[in-house]
């Protein structure tokens, strides 16, 4: 049909059988293995199966949800439900777990703040961020030739945003802990769980132990997910470590791309827990949250709205794509437990990678991989639709009938299904999603000028921060400990008037004023240069100086340089 009718999405597919029985990847409905060396081999299980059974998600418990504290108080472990049928049992994510004893008293203030942690499921989604970033003021215009302060800013909830994700980033456990976590691990410092690290039972979509901490390299500054494999399950040895080595050589091809946490590293050490251990190294980023914790492990039963399902369809089916040309399959990456959120609009596949090191060899070749990555996505967007396990695949789909529109219906039906003689892979997704990827890139083209627009006002106050630490080590310096003569003469006199100009100013009355435009504007016109002139009033009021902006910059270019000069 013509662009943004319902029509069905296959109707551009000749050779779609939606008829088809639905597929089941190999394994599907084969016991998960024990935790042990057998829980490392790949299910048997044969793929090309066109008779299989339909796949049946089972009906999802009741979650309670996660337990915060008040601002200071300590956060007990989450108490969650043993099973959670039909759903991974694991929920690691790139949120900080929130420990009794994080910290100082005043990190631990912030840390156990509840509104650091605004993961209100309405807030994710890429309309929901360009709305925020969306100022509308409706007070009266400036003069001519002036702006408001507002718009020299950065957008207030972009900047708290931010600021959140600086604070978690240097947030660490102090060096006696009730968790025995050192200092350091290998060369990571700044360490903190990202995850209940006491929990002992394996990852049901890894099918082995780990613990997740994150620590800041001291090689290159830069913060990093640090995956601890039990070493029970996961031997420490040379040979282990070599073939992360390859793995890590062979997704280096991909470890930049947008929708993947980048897999960096690997290594060996024994300094946490008193046991060697093989440690695999990813990207870190900041609150990020798993789509199971936002719209699956949730006691929320509101449909996801539909823009958002065709945004995650669209990046999924970008991912697979990208994934699938280089010869690789993700796997167990595309758990609910394992694909994350990351600022609030991006999906991104965790621990990709992971599942090579973990099994020698496959015994799927990776055109029967890529296809069972198709019907993952297929699983992974039924779950967030339905929000609630039904009794059958026919009755989940039903509900996404009655909440969804035909064409995304459609899609999840061929996501679920497999063809005779077609092995899905990324393209055939990426055909699926259609005209839906071009209103995806409008919205983040949309986006990144809005955040293009946030970074410039930055730049412009990152020069005015330049100036102003340029001034505070010329104003008042002292010669030594007693002697002023250097700071109140010459230029450096007049740079101590222009301070009084910029930052004492008093009403007719006497009051402080405090405008922050005459602030911004003033120093703007330093930073250019302007021929402008002021009057700068000396503080006993008795003379009068009338000098130029022209003249004040030079005059810091000046003293700066002598005190360089004394520097070097």
């Amino acid at each position: 049909g013509p662009p943004g009718t319902d029509a069905p999405v296959a109707s551009s597919f000749k050779n779609i059988n939606l008829n088809a029985k639905p597929f089941v990847p190999p394994g599907g409905s084969a016991p998960i293995p024990k935790p042990g060396a057998g829980a490392l081999s790949a299910s048997a299980a044969s793929f090309k199966n066109v008779n299989a059974q339909p796949f049946i998600p089972g009906k999802k418990a009741e979650a309670p949800p996660l337990q915060t504290t008040q601002s200071g108080g300590p956060s007990d472990l989450p108490d969650l439900p043993d099973e959670l049928t039909g759903l991974p049992d694991d929920v690691e994510d790139h949120e900080v777990y929130l420990p009794h004893d994080v910290g100082n008293q005043e990190e631990d203030m912030y840390l156990h703040n509840p509104n650091l942690y605004d993961e209100d499921e309405e807030t994710y989604g890429i309309e929901a961020a360009i709305e925020k970033l969306t100022v509308s003021d409706e007070t009266k215009p400036v003069q001519p030739g002036h702006s408001k302060v507002a718009s020299q800013f950065m957008a207030e909830q972009l900047s708290q945003y931010l600021t959140k994700r600086q604070q978690l980033i240097y947030a660490h456990v102090p060096s006696t802990n009730q968790f025995g976590i050192p200092d350091y691990i290998h060369v990571y410092h700044s360490l903190l769980p990202l995850e209940d690290i006491t929990r002992v039972r394996p990852s049901q979509a890894l099918q082995v132990s780990t613990k997740v901490l994150k620590g800041v390299s001291s090689n290159d500054g830069y913060p990093y997910a640090l995956w601890r494999l039990n070493e029970n399950q996961v031997p420490a040895n040379r040979q282990t470590f070599q073939q992360a080595k390859d793995v890590i050589k062979k997704w280096s091809v991909v470890a930049s791309y947008p929708h993947i946490v980048g897999f960096r590293d690997a290594f060996l050490s024994n300094e946490y827990e008193g046991a060697a251990a093989l440690y695999l190294v990813y990207d870190f980023h900041p609150k990020a949250a798993t789509i199971e914790k936002v719209y699956i492990r949730t006691s929320s039963r509101t449909p996801v709205p539909e823009d958002v399902m065709w945004s995650f369809a669209v990046q999924l089916a970008n991912l697979l794509m990208v994934v699938h040309s280089h010869g690789l399959a993700l796997g167990p990456s595309l758990a609910p437990s394992k694909v994350l959120i990351t600022n609030k609009i991006r999906v991104r596949a965790n621990v990709v990678g992971l599942h090579n090191v973990l099994q020698k060899e496959s015994r799927m070749n990776i055109q029967d991989q890529q296809a069972e990555d198709v019907w993952r996505v297929g699983q992974l967007l039924l779950l967030m639709a339905c929000r609630t396990g039904g009794s059958g695949a026919g009755n989940n789909l039903e509900l996404v009938n009655r909440h969804y529109s035909k064409q995304f219906a459609q899609l999840l039906q061929n996501l679920l299904t497999i063809q005779k003689g077609i092995l899905p892979n990324g393209s055939y997704f990426a055909h699926l999603v259609g005209q839906h990827a071009f209103t995806e890139l409008s919205n983040v083209n949309m986006l990144n000028d809005m955040l293009y627009e946030n970074l410039y006002k930055e730049l412009q106050n990152g020069r005015l921060m330049r100036l102003l630490v340029k001034l505070g080590m010329i104003n008042e310096r002292p010669d030594d400990s007693t002697s002023m003569q250097w700071a109140d003469s010459g230029d450096r006199y007049l740079l101590k008037l222009f301070r009084d100009f910029v930052f004492h100013q008093k009403t007719e009355d006497g009051r402080p004023n405090l405008d922050f435009g005459h602030v911004v504007e003033s120093l703007n016109k330093l930073d250019s240069g302007v021929r402008e002139q002021m009057m700068l009033l000396s503080r006993d009021e008795k003379s009068v100086l009338v000098v130029s902006y022209k003249d004040m910059k030079q005059a810091i270019i000046s003293a700066y340089d002598e005190l360089n000069k004394l520097d070097s």
